[in-house]
């Protein structure tokens, strides 16, 4: 793709206006001719990884060599990226003319009311665990090894060996509050510590189903998490009341608001009892409601 060049060196601006670019590889294929063209989609292919200007650093001659080089060399893997461009033309054709058949109909209309698709939209919206800072201690002691060390309940990583790579920084984290069974609850019940490997290769996956066939499947490491889930958490899990206040963005403005949503017995939002845009506005009430229940 060529060497990173500053925006400055690689841009000017003419005397009529106009934004000129420098192609990175152009002088090195086309000596003979300017290698300053209009800064436009005529000149040069759009791309996302550039955030200067949104356009690729090559020409669009030069991408046309370097492709026609690289099928010479690479003539197989050609010959399946072709296939695969006109299966992908294929399906966009197909897509294309039966979404507007269904947006015709009112298809998408009608099943985004469904009530199951209405409830499993507001259970994947509403992902993250409800549960106190002593609960997940507690979780976290339960599932300890035999030498007294905090592991994932799957694959029994100890928590000083979770190392995990945020901004490019290697540091050492906490586990996820993992979902055991993806439909489930959020609370204490269907939480499980589990590592960042395990957490995203079991996604949503049924937890038998995808524990069996793990190479570090233990019998007793099984039987642990089904007796947490079912009977064991019973014994940590803590008083919690109805309702809960909520921060929430506003639509319009890049303002917030705040609101009481009721909560059932596992922790979900219910409904939205009371909005106002300052949290110190709804604690009085929400203690009302607290005392009331």
């Amino acid at each position: 793709m060529g060497r990173n060049i500053p925006y400055e060196e690689n841009h000017r601006i003419t005397k009529e206006g106009d934004i000129q670019k420098k192609c990175n590889k152009h002088h090195l294929h086309f000596p003979d001719e300017d290698p300053w063209m209009l800064c436009t989609e005529e000149f040069f292919y759009k791309t996302d990884k550039n955030k200067k200007d949104g356009l690729h650093p090559e020409c669009k001659r030069c991408c046309s060599v370097r492709s026609y080089a690289w099928s010479l060399t690479n003539p197989e893997k050609h010959k399946v990226s072709e296939r695969r461009g006109q299966l992908s033309l294929k399906k966009k054709e197909y897509d294309k003319k039966h979404h507007a058949e269904d947006r015709a109909s009112g298809y998408y209309a009608k099943y985004s009311r469904r009530p199951e698709v209405k409830a499993r939209k507001y259970h994947l919206n509403h992902r993250d665990h409800e549960i106190t800072p002593q609960e997940w201690l507690s979780c976290k002691e339960y599932f300890k090894d035999a030498e007294g060390n905090q592991v994932c309940a799957y694959c029994g990583l100890k928590i000083q060996d979770h190392w995990i790579v945020v901004n490019g920084i290697v540091k050492n984290s906490d586990f996820h509050k993992e979902h055991k069974d993806d439909k489930g609850a959020n609370d204490i019940r269907n939480c499980i510590p589990s590592c960042r490997s395990c957490n995203c290769n079991k996604w949503a996956f049924e937890f038998k189903e995808w524990y069996n066939k793990q190479s570090f499947f233990l019998e007793e490491s099984y039987n642990k998490i089904i007796k947490w889930c079912t009977e064991d958490y019973k014994l940590y899990i803590e008083d919690k009341p109805l309702f809960k206040i909520y921060k929430k963005k506003n639509e319009n403005d890049n303002k917030f608001h705040h609101e009481i949503w009721e909560l059932d017995e596992m922790m979900n939002r219910i409904r939205c009892v009371i909005v106002a845009e300052k949290k110190i506005d709804l604690e009085l009430t929400l203690q009302e409601l607290i005392l009331n229940t």
